[in-house]
């Protein structure tokens, strides 16, 4: 099945979702480890500090299981058959979203995700502060 942007809930296509979900994956596994291994011995207040990789861990993952991209959201535009998940460059395939109703739905979507995505974050930088 073809996809199809729906305002407020899919603006990316199925290469755009797989990316930002193995990247998503990819930082949180990557900090993860780098804490179990590298980090034992620091303090756990400076353990804190994987907030920040944790944060944008954890919006990609929730791009890419949400169909949903923010930055996408935020510029007004969609891309269901982008050639590449990056968001720099141009794409040959994004499109500008038609309506204000339909930005404005977008936005809301998007803030949802980062208030998702920075709950999250505090929770995992907390659990290994606290182990």
């Amino acid at each position: 099945m073809a996809p199809e942007y729906v305002p407020g809930k899919c603006n990316i296509g199925a290469r755009g979702r797989a990316i930002r979900l193995a990247t998503g994956l990819g930082i949180i596994a990557l900090f993860v480890a780098l804490d179990v291994l590298a980090l034992a011995p620091v303090s756990a207040a400076s353990r804190l500090l994987l907030f920040v990789p944790f944060y944008v861990g954890l919006l990609a993952a929730l791009e890419g299981t949400m169909s949903f991209c923010v930055l996408h959201a935020t510029r007004g535009t969609y891309d269901l058959h982008e050639p590449t998940g990056t968001a720099f460059g141009s794409s040959g395939t994004k499109m500008d979203v038609g309506s204000d109703e339909w930005k404005k739905l977008d936005r809301r979507k998007a803030r949802l995700m980062h208030l998702e995505a920075v709950l999250g974050a505090l929770v995992l930088a907390g659990l290994l502060a606290l182990a």
